[in-house]
């Protein structure tokens, strides 16, 4: 399959999204919904038509792509926190390709969808469970991930979920544009053009 330069810049969107919700999350203890259960369901897009459809079209990515022009053109407002956390999902997604574990990762998030749609699991067993997949292979793998944010929210079991399964999100969008295309040189020497495109 063929992938256009917008495919590539939705897949970034994904990550950086994941990012901003996970950075939220972990400071405020709460975050856009809405932004939220697109990425989460991006985890069980398994046949998708486009990369739009991912995340059930432009508009499942919209905080994403704002994130990634601020990070982009606005360097007063980039925050390091989202860019840190953009560059460690981007390599943690490449380590778990190259070490076969996407595989079972796969493999146990379509069981989970399965489960799902048998059951008609509620949000936060959903998330639970992504989290427990989350643990499972992800959280041995170097470099892990430190969330930064208020302890208090750190420390609530359901955040902490929500902050792996969002952290999962982000390695699926990151995959994603490893499959579209992306390179890391072209977050340093496109930037203008990525910018544009996402404002597009």
């Amino acid at each position: 399959m063929n992938y256009a330069d917008e495919d590539r810049v939705i897949a970034l969107a994904g990550i950086y999204q994941a990012a901003r919700l996970v950075r939220d999350i972990a400071r405020k203890g709460q975050c856009d919904i809405d932004m939220s259960g697109a990425s989460l369901r991006s985890l069980f897009a398994f046949d998708a038509p486009s990369v739009a459809a991912v995340y059930g079209g432009e508009s499942g990515v919209a905080s994403g792509l704002r994130t990634l022009i601020t990070q982009l053109e606005q360097p007063s407002k980039r925050d390091l926190e989202i860019a840190r956390y953009v560059v460690t999902l981007i390599h943690l997604a490449d380590k778990l390709r190259s070490s076969g574990q996407l595989d079972r990762i796969g493999e146990e998030l379509e069981a989970l969808q399965a489960r799902i749609k048998e059951f008609d699991l509620p949000r936060s067993t959903r998330i639970a469970q992504v989290e427990h997949i989350y643990q499972q292979h992800v959280s041995k793998v170097q470099p892990q991930i430190m969330v930064r944010g208020e302890p208090l929210h750190l420390q609530n079991p359901e955040y902490a979920a929500h902050i792996r399964a969002m952290l999962l999100s982000g390695i699926r969008a990151a995959v994603l544009w490893r499959q579209c295309g992306g390179k890391k040189l072209q977050l340093l020497f496109s930037r203008r053009r990525i910018a544009v495109l996402a404002r597009d």
